[in-house]
C-alpha cells in the first residue's frame, strides 16, 4: 500500500471517530444542577430549553429557585449552550421560619436592627449582606 493511501485511510478513520464521539455526546443528557441536589422539575427546564421555549424555561427556573430574572436567563443561556449550571445557596428569605421572622420584625420595630440581623443570621446561616437585606425588607 502506498504512503498516500495509508495517510488517506488514517485521516478517514480519525474523521469517523470524531463524528461518532459528537453523536454520542449530543445524545447524553445534561445535568441541570449538582448531583447531590434533588431532580424535581429540572428535567422539565431542560426539556423546555431543548424545545426552543427559553422564556418558559426561565419562568419555570425562577419559580423553582427564586432566582432573579437576570440570573435565571443566564442559567438558561448556559444550559442551552451546552454548559452546566448549579444553584447557589437559597435566595434570601427562603427557609426563614415564622418564629424567626416574627422575632426579627419585633426587634426591628423596637429599633434594634442589628440584633434583628443577628437573629436572622443565627437561624438561617445567611451572609451578613443577605440577612441585612432580608431584615430591611420586613
Amino acid at each position: 500500500m502506498s504512503p498516500a493511501v495509508q495517510i488517506a485511510l488514517a485521516v478517514a478513520l480519525v474523521v469517523v471517530v470524531f463524528l461518532l464521539l459528537l453523536v454520542l455526546r449530543r445524545d447524553r443528557p445534561r445535568d441541570l444542577v449538582a448531583p447531590d441536589r434533588p431532580a424535581g422539575g429540572q428535567a422539565e427546564v431542560l426539556r423546555l430549553i431543548h424545545a426552543g421555549r427559553r422564556v418558559e424555561a426561565v419562568k419555570l427556573l425562577r419559580e423553582q429557585t427564586g432566582l432573579s430574572l437576570l440570573e435565571a436567563k443566564q442559567a438558561v443561556d448556559a444550559l442551552a449552550a451546552g454548559g452546566s449550571w448549579s444553584p447557589g445557596p437559597p435566595a434570601p428569605g427562603k427557609g426563614v421560619d415564622d418564629a424567626v421572622r416574627a422575632e426579627a420584625a419585633r426587634l426591628l420595630h423596637r429599633g434594634e436592627k442589628i440584633q434583628a440581623i443577628k437573629v436572622v443570621r443565627e437561624h438561617t446561616h445567611m451572609s451578613l449582606a443577605d440577612a441585612k437585606r432580608y431584615v430591611e425588607g420586613l
